[in-house]
């Protein structure tokens, strides 16, 4: 072997260890975010929980994560699969005898990425008027792949606080109509977008309540709503 392919091996061995801890550290948050551990979260995704577990538990064995296992992973988790992963995938679960070493896959199917919508605890008069150049996108979680009708935004306001935190990213539909008991984005004529408890639909208009526990603090007409979404996922990190 001359000095060129030992240098590439040593690259590709760093490549492969990077990649490593990239994919165990994100097991390891999707096991803390949801209280799970290596086998509930093998079991909720459907693969064997020697995958997860000889992964967490043997840093030092040679193995390899799949995209399709990585997506497995990340559908049973409820969580989207983070971008960093997507391109640099390897494989554990061995079922083929040419997975013995690190390498790159592209991605199984393509990933929705869909906008961070800017909403503003402000009426539209008192809002920056500085306008981002390039929206930022994130990936859609698994469930809101196919609703044209999702978006994401970040908490506006600090009412809820600290059951959700001012900048707590958010995934809202506007798929259904919204119901007694469901989360919502209400965006008023004016342009201030809050975050409330939807208690109930009158034919007035909306009860609300911006405490917990819950209790009927706030009213809105039906002709002051702008907007109305109901939020179905909150990320907290």
């Amino acid at each position: 072997m001359n000095l060129l392919e030992v240098q590439q091996v040593a690259r590709g061995r760093r490549k492969s260890s990077r990649a490593k801890e990239a994919v165990i550290a994100w097991i390891r948050l999707l096991m803390r975010k949801r209280d799970w551990s290596g086998t509930d979260l093998a079991r909720n995704a459907g693969i064997s929980p020697s995958t997860i577990l000889r992964a967490l538990n043997q840093p030092d064995y040679e193995y390899v994560f799949s995209q399709r296992t990585l997506e497995k992973i990340a559908r049973g988790a409820g969580e989207p699969l983070p971008i960093h992963l997507r391109d640099h995938a390897t494989d554990v679960d061995q079922s083929s005898s040419d997975q013995t070493k690190w390498g790159w896959q592209p991605p199984s199917h393509p990933h929705r990425l869909i906008e961070v919508r800017s909403v503003s605890a402000l009426p539209v008069s008192s809002q920056s008027k500085v306008k981002v150049a390039k929206a930022e996108v994130i990936p859609a979680p698994f469930h809101l792949e196919d609703d044209d009708t999702a978006f994401a935004f970040r908490n506006p306001d600090e009412v809820l606080a600290p059951w959700f935190r001012p900048r707590a990213l958010m995934f809202a539909t506007k798929a259904r109509d919204p119901t007694g008991g469901d989360l919502v984005m209400l965006t008023g004529k004016d342009g201030r977008s809050r975050v409330r408890l939807l208690l109930g639909v009158s034919e007035t208009g909306l009860s609300l309540s911006r405490s917990l526990p819950a209790k009927e603090d706030e009213r809105i007409g039906f002709d002051d709503i702008g907007d109305i979404a109901v939020i179905v996922e909150v990320i907290m990190d």
